[in-house]
């Protein structure tokens, strides 16, 4: 086996880009189609070098923090979109070569506003997020039950529609630009995509050594494991359990950290199958048994279309394989499956009876290894490795709990840090709302009424209504906003009336008892804040 490999970073990419449609049906080509909408765009607005590199990986990437996120409409549900996309950043971010894409991930759901929000709390948008937000708001508008050509006319009016308000101008007068030609809309329904869009891919020579893999591994492991609380440490627990007994074994260094990588990237496929089943409380039905199977296919899929993971992608493809070739999914056997699968194997078992689960508490070693000799004597499991975990008990566990204990810090770390982001971005965005309303008084800005009367339509209200009652409901100060919120809607009905009407002293009167409902808003946001971190830490707690 190779001691020095590398991996294509462009490749990883569109790989896995590729996967996240293979594995959403409902989504079907739609990361790509997005990505090459957003290259095309690119080009014609002369975007060259680090920059077209850069949107490049997040247009491709950039709905892979809804994967990692708990909610039952899918990937595309509006009220998640902003919470998405955080969760996008934060995972991405952690990546050094991806930072800058995780900063236009970050973005891509912010309106151009007609220049207003060049600036969104205080941060400057990377024009990338506004051709990420263009290319979805093309591919989102195509019907794909209708021929594309018919489309055509239709959407690029609506693109005029919207230039300015919603959509960059510049960026709808590139779209316009390449769409003038048949061969862009059909490129879209174009089986090979993916080639066309890694044809016009301008990635730098940038590939990825031992180290950078497993920065990478940890990266997808964390997308992966992040989806629930319950599974918030498993695959660092399987990677660590997994090196550490192909150390025992005796196997040499540069094998021991790609089964290490393996260990990380064996439930990638997992990215296919909903929360709610990795969550559940009992028994699984026959259907949804189907569905949880089909994940170690998956890992094999995405993983085996990358040069120089080849043996990585079939260990991961192999981990529920049986010796007696009843295992899942090529029922491959004795001689199918190979002493790194086997381990793998024996490590995903091991982590997953000492964690703590939904429908059961963490086992100790008198209870684990009971079962694991039950199914080596069934002849699903090799017996070697088995006793090399029995002898070495210990050690192996210690290497598990060490890394397990590490990735549950930085999993309360990464949660503490989304729950920030969102009621963060819920006070700017009403103390943004204040100040514009202070404007409004002066006849320097014009708010519309909705955004005036309605306690729903405001951008406070719009977050409460949507991702702020699904992740905070639980939180009793979170159903106390809801009265100050309206009363201070109700207030600024007055202050219209008064001001439409010139009645400019009445207006400010008005205006002067706006502090205190938004000084008893920004409260509630601060203990929902707090409440939301601690209830982080008791259940982190409750787990470790």
């Amino acid at each position: 086996m190779k001691n020095e490999f590398h991996v294509s970073l462009k490749q990883f990419v569109l790989s896995l880009s590729q996967a996240l449609d293979l594995i959403n049906p409902s989504m079907a080509d739609y990361h790509k189609r997005v990505a090459y909408i957003a290259v095309r765009v690119a080009e014609a607005a002369k975007v060259t070098g680090r920059f077209k590199e850069d949107l490049v990986v997040a247009a491709a990437l950039h709905d892979i923090g809804s994967l990692s996120c708990h909610h039952p409409e899918g990937v595309g549900a509006p009220e998640f979109r902003v919470r998405g996309a955080h969760v996008g950043y934060r995972l991405l971010h952690k990546f050094k070569p991806f930072r800058a894409s995780a900063r236009i991930v970050r973005f891509q759901n912010v309106l151009w506003a007609n220049g207003e929000n060049r600036e969104v709390n205080g941060e400057i948008v990377p024009m990338g997020s506004h051709i990420v937000h263009l290319a979805k708001f093309v591919n989102s508008s195509l019907d794909r039950s209708q021929p594309v050509l018919m489309q055509a006319d239709d959407l690029c009016e609506r693109l005029m529609g919207c230039r300015g308000h919603t959509l960059m101008p510049e960026y709808v007068d590139a779209f316009l630009k390449v769409s003038s030609n048949d061969a862009f809309w059909l490129d879209l329904d174009d089986p090979q995509l993916l080639q066309l869009m890694a044809q016009r891919t301008p990635f730098s020579h940038i590939e990825l050594d031992m180290d950078g893999l497993q920065d990478f591994a940890e990266l997808l492991a964390q997308i992966i494991d992040f989806r629930s609380r319950f599974t918030a440490t498993h695959s660092s627990g399987v990677a660590a359990s997994a090196a550490t007994l192909a150390q025992l074994f005796g196997l040499p260094e540069a094998d021991c950290k790609r089964i290490q990588v393996a260990g990380y990237l064996h439930d990638l496929g997992k990215l296919a199958i909903p929360a709610e089943l990795l969550e559940k409380n009992g028994k699984l039905t026959a259907a949804e048994w189907q569905v949880v199977r089909a994940h170690p296919y998956y890992s094999y899929r995405i993983l085996g279309a990358i040069q120089g993971l080849e043996d990585i992608a079939l260990w991961t493809g192999a981990h529920h394989e049986s010796l007696r070739g009843t295992g899942y999914p090529f029922r491959a056997g004795h001689d199918g499956i190979p002493l790194e699968a086997r381990i793998l194997t024996i490590a995903d078992i091991f982590t997953a009876l000492t964690e703590d689960r939904p429908y059961r508490a963490a086992l100790d070693q008198a209870a684990v290894l009971p079962i694991l000799l039950k199914k080596v004597e069934d002849f699903e499991i090799d017996r070697k490795v088995f006793q090399v975990l029995k002898e070495n008990y210990a050690v192996v566990n210690c290497s598990r709990v060490a890394a397990q204990v590490a990735a549950l810090e930085e999993y309360r770390s990464f949660m503490e840090g989304l729950t920030l982001l969102d009621l963060s971005g819920a006070r700017a965005a009403h103390l943004g709302w204040k100040r514009r309303l202070r404007d409004y008084l002066d006849g320097h800005d014009s708010l519309s009424r909705g955004q005036l009367l309605s306690h729903r339509e405001c951008d406070l209200g719009r977050w409460y209504y949507g991702e702020g009652l699904a992740e905070y409901g639980h939180i009793v100060e979170m159903h106390r906003l809801e009265e100050p919120h309206a009363a201070l809607h109700r207030l600024i009905g007055a202050l219209v009336d008064h001001k439409e009407n010139r009645r400019h002293d009445d207006a400010e009167a008005c205006f002067a008892q706006v502090e205190p409902l938004s000084r008893r808003i920004v409260e509630l946001l601060g203990a929902i804040e707090h409440k939301a971190s601690q209830a982080i830490s008791e259940n982190l707690l409750a787990l470790h």
